[in-house]
């Protein structure tokens, strides 16, 4: 079962909008994995790490084709997908809190969000020429998959969709999506982000754990704040047309089934 837990947070994880978090959240295993990673010394928690990594690592290279070829053949129309999983996550994670929510820190998460699209680049979602590799470049590689994994274990906020807003998202997709053994070099900075990846996870998992334990009803107000301008900010903007009308509710209905058919599974 950890296995498939990996797994689907590897899937997950390049789907801007669902965060590797809540899936943990959904299949009950949100406590198991951070107490593990808090308590990785003892001998049986690294092999329930390690076996999590595993489906990660699986689940992520057999998505990443699939979402390369999303955005090769209908890129604002994956956009609309991927906004679509983050506002009908909405509500349920404001369903599943106890107390009302703070409107000071959700409008913070907001702030938080606007202010990072700010740092987003101008890339192709579909990477043709990669960038020269060199130390530079897998430093900024560590630092990118620090920051995902940071994200990832959090419930609510999606380590891609924070990844696409600033930018590096589509270039590490198209290293995924093109690994092969005639392109096997693209596998060095996989390597240097999944060691960010790992680092940011660890992180991650001290700070939520902190969070949710000492300040539950402020956290969940910030996320909720997050994840929704993030879904604002992914949108494409609509093209004022009865076609286009009709495309963003046929792709927001396909991000619907999705989204039912991943919580059916979980």
């Amino acid at each position: 079962m950890i296995f498939f837990t990996g797994f689907l947070i590897g899937v997950v994880s390049l789907i801007p909008g669902i965060s590797g978090g809540t899936i943990l959240v959904l299949t009950k295993k949100y406590n198991v994995v951070t107490k593990a990673i808090n308590n990785y010394q003892q001998k049986e928690n690294i092999l329930l790490i390690l076996t999590l990594i595993a489906g990660i690592i699986f689940g992520t290279i057999c998505f990443a084709r699939i979402i390369e070829l999303l955005f090769y053949f209908i890129p604002e129309g994956t956009m609309i997908i991927f906004s679509g999983f983050i506002l009908f996550h909405l509500p349920t994670l404001i369903k599943e809190e106890k107390t009302p929510l703070k409107i000071k820190w959700l409008i913070l998460g907001i702030l938080l969000i606007i202010c990072l699209s700010f740092f987003s680049s101008d890339i192709d979602k579909v990477i043709i020429d990669y960038p020269k590799i060199n130390i530079l470049f897998l430093i900024y590689f560590v630092f990118c998959g620090t920051i995902d994994g940071f994200f990832t274990i959090i419930p609510g906020i999606s380590g891609s969709m924070i990844m696409m807003l600033l930018g590096p998202y589509f270039l590490y997709k198209s290293f995924l999506a093109n690994l092969n053994f005639t392109n096997f070099y693209l596998a060095l900075p996989l390597i240097f982000y999944f060691i960010g990846d790992a680092i940011g996870f660890f992180l991650g998992s001290k700070f939520s754990c902190f969070f949710i334990n000492k300040h539950p009803q402020f956290f969940s107000s910030l996320i909720i704040g997050m994840v929704f301008m993030s879904a604002i900010l992914l949108l494409p903007l609509p093209i004022i047309s009865y076609q286009g009308i009709l495309n963003y509710l046929i792709f927001l209905l396909i991000s619907y089934l999705f989204y039912k058919i991943i919580n059916l599974f979980c």
